[in-house]
């Protein structure tokens, strides 16, 4: 392992994939505008850029990993298909088990008994999206208001609510954010987006493991340029395997809005979960710090993402995680929710920020919703 890390192939590889990632970063910086769009203006809009993007993914990097195993290394499918074998038994596992972390991470537990409203509304709820599996509802011991779903096969489906978002928000915001996280659960969001993600987390490793193994190869394989051509190869699969990843975040912002839109239709008033959205906006702008308490590898999860992790593994967290405050956080007073939800709605805020999120920003999410509010039924 340390011949890896000493060997010039593999920095050489290294430098041409940071080189190659920069210039990228580059270019989706000036023109993130044109490539980051306004919200979707209808439902059908919105499937059909799921359906592309979906199939864009899978297609792309199919047809990345066949040039790869037939005509540039010429080894066949055997090795590729246990490499993404491996990958996917890696995702699952960590699909699988990762609800029990969670739980244990946020110390997410059942309602109290005189919180039982909130396992009554989840599941009244529920019952009404049509689940077939009713997901337990629980608090999780977080000041910072949010919300999040997840589940898994073993583990069962959950709705977690923090305590901030209980203590703070009026019931009838609370029910238009379980409404949103009811529809990740209704439309697989987990799992579809373990899915999809799938091949290009394969690329990506495959990448990695070319870049190491080149300098094995030495000059012994002069077929096909020897150590370098494997360099080469593993630095170009590594710049895929990122640029793919923005397809995947970009499905997983438009997953957002399905939820979002599945929230407007549960609970027949688009206006609730406006509100919820622009409250969680003013609570994080006024309190900078409570974002610090919700740990940024499970970012995605929550139905605000304040969190931007480029790499999308773990990130530093803050010792204020581990040992947050108890202090509330700071609410603004004398604020008019509709007043707010119309200024947020009007903002422009950074697209090159958008590009590395799993969530769209607030002003789009409103102005989706907004566009169902104008439309009967929605």
């Amino acid at each position: 392992m340390l011949l890896f890390l000493i060997s010039p192939y593999f920095f050489f590889g290294m430098l041409i994939a940071s080189l190659l990632t920069a210039g990228i970063i580059g270019i989706l910086a000036v023109s993130a505008d044109k490539i980051v769009r306004g919200p979707p203006k209808s439902l059908t809009g919105l499937k059909t850029s799921m359906a592309v993007t979906a199939i864009v993914t899978f297609l792309g990097s199919i047809s990345l990993i066949y040039l790869v195993g037939v005509y540039f290394l010429g080894y066949g499918f055997s090795w590729l298909y246990f490499t993404v074998g491996l990958v996917a038994i890696f995702m699952i596992l960590q699909w699988l088990l990762s609800p029990y972390m969670i739980k244990a991470v946020y110390r997410a537990s059942e309602p109290k008994p005189e919180e039982s409203w909130v396992s009554e509304m989840v599941t009244k709820m529920a019952k009404d999206a049509g689940l077939k599996s009713i997901p337990k509802a629980v608090i999780a011991e977080v000041p910072a208001p949010n919300a999040f779903a997840f589940g898994s096969p073993i583990a069962g489906n959950y709705v977690a609510i923090t305590r901030g978002l209980l203590q703070l928000f009026p019931k009838e915001e609370i029910e238009a954010v379980v409404g949103h996280e009811l529809g990740h659960l209704k439309h697989r969001d987990v799992a579809t987006l373990l899915a999809i993600s799938l091949l290009p987390s394969a690329i990506y490793f495959i990448g990695r493991m070319l870049l190491a193994w080149g300098w094995l190869a030495g000059d012994s394989r002069e077929r096909e340029g020897g150590a370098m051509f494997y360099v080469l190869i593993g630095a170009i699969l590594f710049v895929a395997g990122f640029l793919f990843q923005f397809l995947v975040t970009h499905f997983s912002r438009l997953r957002e809005y399905f939820a979002d839109y599945h929230s407007a239709k549960l609970t027949g008033n688009p206006r609730m979960l406006q509100r919820a959205l622009a409250r969680l906006t003013l609570i994080y702008e006024s309190n900078p710090n409570v974002s610090n308490q919700i740990n940024k590898s499970a970012a995605m999860l929550f139905i605000v993402n304040y969190f931007v992790s480029m790499s999308g593994g773990m990130a530093y967290e803050n010792i204020d995680y581990w040992f947050p405050y108890s202090k509330k956080p700071y609410i603004p007073k004398d604020i008019n929710i509709d007043e707010a939800v119309e200024k947020i709605m009007n903002r422009k805020e950074s697209a090159f920020l958008e590009l590395f999120s799993t969530h769209p920003s607030t002003p789009k999410r409103l102005r989706f919703l907004e566009n169902l509010r104008n439309k009967v039924p929605y």
